[in-house]
């Protein structure tokens, strides 16, 4: 009687685990069933939100590029073309930056098509500038601007001869055509004021104060050190320099060798630009704290090292032009710096 009554006990023992393996197993494909769901929702709404994002993104680059398709079918008629065509530039830059900063969630063939009407519009906007604002004709006769200096005298600073005088007849420069000068403007010279130069060879450009907006072009192993810029930075075929800078915006195009000490407050671009290399700005004076203050720069924001490459629109690889200056490559003490590129090339100096 002992054997079966523990016989049946065993049995039902067996019988209870077997049970409780069978709902353990349904629970657990119960909650891989919920995984499964909650993931296939999940991707789902990732799925509506790319969508969202794309159609967002097509509608708004539509309406940018109308705007600037019917600037530019209007600007016949404008008695500013200069300043249309300086605006419609601009646009067409922030369209440009827009499609780069949307590549992550857009398809290939569809940032071609974005990339072809971008480039459709700037071969508009330059056969219109050829059209509309002929050049003047070639010549080798030296043209001069007048300046006028602190002092209230004038000088007179020649813009070039042979194919370097076409561009100054269209630009009057603040200085051109230097070599192996050390170049300095004064505050008063300098706040909330263009400055502007090109065709510097060998030279230090500083410029004490905060400056409206600057421009170099054409400048070969200079130094470019200065305070806040209230506005834009516009670096053109610079090869081989260094600019401490600090401002709203910079673009840099067709530079190459270069290093920029950089405060921005929005992403600078680069475009058509080779071994470009950032670090950031480190120009510190007495009065720099005054002068971010009265450029409106945000002394808290600075986007040195997020530069945005035009020619390199691909996501998943940095681009191969321009990177983040090595530590020990970076300099730290620029008055040392200058009076040793002084030695160098002995420069003379010049107070504008």
């Amino acid at each position: 009687m002992a054997d079966i009554v523990d016989h049946s006990d065993h049995s039902g023992s067996g019988a209870f685990s077997g049970k409780e393996k069978i709902t353990e197993l349904l629970n657990r494909r119960h909650k891989e069933r919920e995984i499964q769901i909650q993931a296939a929702k999940l991707e789902r709404q990732k799925d509506a939100d790319e969508t969202e994002a794309i159609q967002y993104f097509e509608a708004s680059f539509e309406e940018k590029l109308k705007l600037i398709r019917d600037r530019l079918e209007a600007v016949t008629g404008s008695d500013s073309k200069a300043q249309v065509f300086a605006e419609v530039q601009n646009e067409i830059y922030d369209l440009q930056r827009y499609l780069s900063t949307s590549t992550f969630f857009l398809h290939e063939y569809k940032i071609k098509v974005c990339q072809n009407a971008i480039n459709e519009v700037c071969k508009k906007l330059d056969t219109l500038k050829n059209e509309l604002i002929p050049k003047k004709k070639f010549g080798f006769k030296s043209k001069k601007t007048v300046k006028i200096n602190q002092d209230g005298k004038d000088t007179m600073d020649k813009i070039g001869t042979g194919a370097d005088c076409e561009e100054g007849d269209r630009m009057k420069w603040t200085f051109s055509n230097r070599k192996n000068e050390l170049i300095i403007l004064p505050r008063a010279m300098v706040d909330d004021q263009t400055v502007t130069a090109t065709n510097l060879t060998d030279c230090i450009v500083k410029l004490e104060g905060h400056s409206g907006s600057l421009q170099f072009s054409k400048l070969q192993n200079c130094l470019v050190i200065c305070g806040p810029t209230s506005r834009s930075i516009f670096l053109d075929d610079c090869t081989n320099c260094k600019f401490v800078v600090a401002c709203q915006q910079l673009r840099c195009h067709r530079s190459k060798n270069c290093d920029l000490y950089l405060k921005v407050t929005s992403r600078a671009i680069i475009e058509d630009c080779t071994r470009i290399q950032v670090a950031q700005y480190n120009n510190y004076y007495d009065e720099l704290q005054s002068d971010l203050i009265k450029s409106g720069l945000d002394s808290d924001v600075n986007n040195w090292n997020e530069l945005d490459d035009f020619n390199w629109l691909a996501t998943d690889k940095p681009s191969p032009n321009w990177s983040i200056l090595d530590p020990d490559q970076t300099i730290t003490d620029w008055n040392r710096y200058q009076e040793q590129f002084k030695l160098n090339h002995t420069l003379c100096e010049t107070i504008e």
